[in-house]
């Protein structure tokens, strides 16, 4: 109850299971979270759609929905009053007091002035629900790009969006993996940067009666830990380091 921001990142299969309507499910959903925060409380989700990448497609700030984001994601970017903010490939939607700080966000999906900044001062609580967090945590893309890991680099999109019914070609930016250099990610992505948490009883964990697992963390803990793992090994989030050598191509 003492957090009063938090970013949700969800899967419900395991609730089929409850005879609820899905926008029953969904409205309870939101209302628990609203009960036990503090007031007045914000909820923000992933609302991202990646399918805009290198495509001629319109981004409608309003309309277009997230992709493979979950129903949770849907329902709060549709909720009145909800606030998106403007990027067509990674975006965040945000409903309640804080909302409005997705009102003026960086063009780059993962820098400094986006979304994760933005949630990261706000000490933003994230919880999932029934996904694994090392599988579902977009933060550590925001540490990549400000901790400029050599693995990455920034890359410019040209998109087509839809703002008050005026459609402009607009230039927006995030980071990505260079290609060709033998990158590959962990294969357990995350889980280390969780088990510092764990190990420093900083992640919660429950199961309910139907099998479903939620967790949560306090985003700046998660920052702190991927920070230190960082300055340790700039390869930290990758299986191994990459074989390249910059000096071959100058």
């Amino acid at each position: 109850q003492k957090y009063n921001n938090i970013f949700v990142a969800s899967d419900l299969s395991k609730l089929g299971k409850l005879r609820l309507k899905k926008n029953d499910l969904l409205e309870n959903i939101y209302t628990s979270i609203k009960n036990v925060t503090n007031k007045p409380s914000t909820i923000f989700v992933p609302t991202g759609s990646l399918s805009h990448c290198n495509s001629s497609k319109i981004f409608d700030l309003k309309d277009s929905p997230s992709e493979d984001m979950g129903a949770f994601s849907e329902y709060i970017r549709k909720k009145k009053n909800s606030i998106r903010s403007l990027h067509p490939l990674w975006s965040v939607s945000g409903n309640g007091k804080n909302a409005k700080s997705l009102e003026n966000v960086s063009k780059h999906a993962y820098g400094i002035e986006s979304p994760w900044s933005k949630m990261l001062d706000l000490d933003t609580l994230q919880i999932n629900i029934g996904k694994h967090p090392s599988r579902a945590v977009t933060l550590i893309h925001h540490i990549e790009t400000i901790f400029g890991v050599p693995y990455r680099y920034n890359k410019q999109f040209l998109n087509k969006i839809k703002i008050n019914n005026k459609i402009i070609i607009s230039d927006f930016y995030m980071s990505v993996f260079f290609k060709n250099i033998g990158i590959q990610k962990k294969i357990r992505l995350n889980e280390h940067f969780f088990e510092k948490l764990k190990k420093k009883k900083r992640l919660n964990y429950i199961k309910n009666k139907f099998g479903l697992e939620i967790w949560s963390f306090r985003m700046r803990d998660f920052y702190s830990v991927a920070i230190q793992e960082m300055k340790l090994n700039i390869f930290n989030y990758l299986e191994k380091e990459p074989k390249f050598d910059l000096l071959k191509k100058y």
